[in-house]
């Protein structure tokens, strides 16, 4: 999923003064929390399994310490400082945190960041920490830190493709977290599903949905399963690509959830999520739609972020991140300040995903004639049932969403491609090189199954 522009491999080295120059006077909040129980095999977000507690601990206290720089390094330069239009606890499992720390961090959080009445605050959940026996006192500590959005990872619910994930959860545990959600009168919650999974099959697909509609949830999350040369599910389809969903299944899956999630009167927006009766989230319309006039500002290890057109990441290891963190300094590490043009690709690659793009209007944003730029192109995408076009605005069809990140691959900048391509020569092991194990960005990809060879990893994983 193209979720930052330009990708990692084109980002050179660069200061918090430069990121934190031009930002919004609002903003969308992301803080990273890399712990985990197990290491569920599609996961390529950075992460560290049953760290001890002191490690936690320096952390949450390194994080709280970035949360008071990044709001000093804004309130320089921006009237009211941070002020969140929404704030997002991902990982990593979030919810691996004690009370005390989420309770701890909730008010270092709210003491720097200001909000309104309209604010969303969301909490990533993982269903197998009910396990845990104050898991009672996390919810509620997340409930008095003001959340009041919630999301949790299902991404199945057959057994047998849960324990092929090692996902560290199985039906009951979901079954339990929703009651425990629901006896707090929690009914804003999200649910992330994940189709083309080993042993996946149309039939534990079909029942997977029917079930969560049958439980009242009215927002999914329904993704289609990527592949990085760092996952253990890609080594998993390389030694048995017969266990997983072929292409035309995979086609059928996204589709069969379009069909019973229009038939029980949900609506698609942004691609991929998925609500009933109301906006799906603030957080993703903020990121798709909105996000020049709404900064993500990225917080912890690994974290990236959008700040007055310049693309960012944190460092992407704990150690260098708790090393910089504690010596006072920034965690920042590569970014890219982008040109106007620039700034129309990535803003059309995020609309399409969402609300459509309208090119007038990036125009009078951005002084770049789109239509001059990429008009050959859109109507070789008309053409194909892509996208639908009318005057300077242009959606895509159903069809152009199962290939959202092909087509917004099209809108990359020549120079960008070859900047990646030349960076990707230079990665002889994709799944130990930091440059492409966090990159999150489709655009140049090589370690899809079939593309470059990570010789000791599939080696190793024979």
């Amino acid at each position: 999923m193209i979720g930052t522009y330009p990708p990692l491999k084109y980002l050179h080295d660069i200061g918090a003064d430069e990121v934190f120059s031009g930002i919004s006077p609002a903003q969308n909040i992301y803080l990273h929390i890399p712990f985990c129980e197990q290491y569920c095999t599609f996961c390529h977000f950075h992460k560290e399994i049953n760290s001890s507690t002191s490690r936690v601990g320096r952390y949450v206290d390194a994080l709280r310490r970035e949360i008071a720089m990044a709001g000093a390094a804004v309130a320089a330069g921006t009237p009211g400082g941070l002020c969140a239009s929404s704030v997002y606890f991902g990982g990593g499992t979030p919810s691996y945190l004690s009370a005390d720390q989420l309770g701890a961090l909730a008010s270092d959080l709210w003491r720097t960041v200001a909000t309104t009445p309209d604010t969303e605050i969301t909490f990533e959940l993982h269903p197998g920490v009910v396990r845990q026996p104050d898991y009672a006192d996390r919810l509620d500590a997340m409930v008095e830190g003001g959340v009041n959005r919630w999301v949790f990872g299902v991404q199945s619910m057959d057994e047998d493709v849960l324990r092929k994930l090692n996902r560290g959860h199985g039906r009951a545990e979901v079954y339990r977290l929703l009651e425990m959600l629901r006896d707090r009168g929690i009914d804003n919650v999200n649910v992330d599903l994940i189709f083309g999974l080993p042993r996946q099959n149309l039939r534990n697909w079909y029942d997977t949905i029917v079930e969560l509609l049958g439980l009242g949830l009215t927002k999914f999350n329904i993704f289609p399963l990527m592949f990085k040369r760092s996952d253990p599910i890609t080594r998993h389809y390389i030694r048995e690509p017969e266990i997983f969903p072929d292409e035309l299944d995979r086609l059928r899956m996204h589709f069969m959830a379009e069909y019973l999630l229009t038939a029980a009167e949900f609506t698609r927006g942004p691609v991929f999520y998925y609500a009933k009766g109301a906006v799906h989230s603030r957080q993703q319309e903020r990121k798709f739609d909105a996000i020049e006039e709404d900064n993500l500002v990225g917080l912890g290890v690994s974290s990236f972020g959008y700040v007055g057109g310049t693309q960012y990441y944190n460092v992407c290891d704990t150690g260098r991140y708790l090393a910089d963190v504690e010596s006072g300094n920034s965690p920042v590490w590569r970014g890219h300040t982008l040109p106007a043009e620039e700034r129309l690709r990535r803003s059309i690659m995020f609309g399409i995903r969402s609300g459509g793009v309208d090119l007038d209007h990036l125009e009078r944003v951005f002084g770049v004639d789109g239509r001059q730029l990429f008009g050959p192109l859109l109507d070789r995408l008309a053409e194909q049932d892509l996208v639908d076009i009318d005057e300077s605005r242009f959606t895509l069809t159903d069809l152009g969403c199962t290939v959202v990140d092909g087509i917004g691959h099209l809108f990359a900048s020549d120079e960008v491609l070859a900047k990646v391509a030349e960076v990707n020569g230079t990665i002889l092991t994709p799944a130990a090189d930091p440059l492409d194990r966090y990159d999150y960005s489709p655009i140049g990809r090589i370690d899809v199954p079939g593309g470059i060879v990570d010789h000791y990893r599939d080696r190793a994983g024979r």
